[in-house]
């Protein structure tokens, strides 16, 4: 099923049926925070915010490096020095077309000087379209078997999601 994911200003994820019009039922599939609606994985929605898995990419550096003894302890060492190059470029989070283009509003500062700031806020992403994985059931009712679907859920009861490119 596709879906629609956000990030809200208070650094909390939602995910929503983007079929439907606002607030109508089964509008609201998931969030972040704790609610009557499923659970979302932080971790997998950063994945998704990210582009990438950290764990996923240090399993798979680490498998790489396994034969190699200079390498022990790689998945932490490989997790520990991509957090910090993350640090250490958090500020260059800009395509160049993005920076053109927030480098001319600034040279036309009298123009744009009010809304200068919430451009900048503007280019930071907080929406994904993903997939919200599904798997088959049976359902029995009354001795009346039928296939229908579900929601797949991770080993925490949260939904599982996919980035769609």
């Amino acid at each position: 099923m596709k879906a629609k994911l956000y990030k809200t200003e208070k650094e909390n994820y939602v995910l929503v049926d983007p079929t439907k019009g606002t607030y109508d039922d089964g509008y609201m599939l998931g969030t972040s925070r704790e609610s009557q609606y499923n659970k979302l994985s932080i971790k997998n929605c950063q994945a998704i915010e990210n582009g990438y898995d950290l764990d996923e990419l240090a399993y798979d550096y680490s498998w790489n490096h396994q034969s190699d003894p200079k390498w022990g302890g790689t998945i932490d060492i490989f997790k520990d020095g991509f957090q910090k190059a993350l640090e250490v470029n958090s500020d260059k989070r800009f395509t160049l077309k993005e920076m053109v283009e927030c480098w001319n509003r600034a040279l036309e500062f009298q123009t744009h000087k009010e809304t200068l700031g919430e451009h900048i806020k503007s280019l930071k992403q907080t929406e994904w379209d993903v997939e919200v994985e599904k798997e088959n059931v049976m359902h029995d009712y009354n001795g009346n078997i039928s296939l229908g679907a579900k929601f797949k859920l991770d080993v925490d009861g949260c939904l599982i999601l996919k980035r769609i490119d």
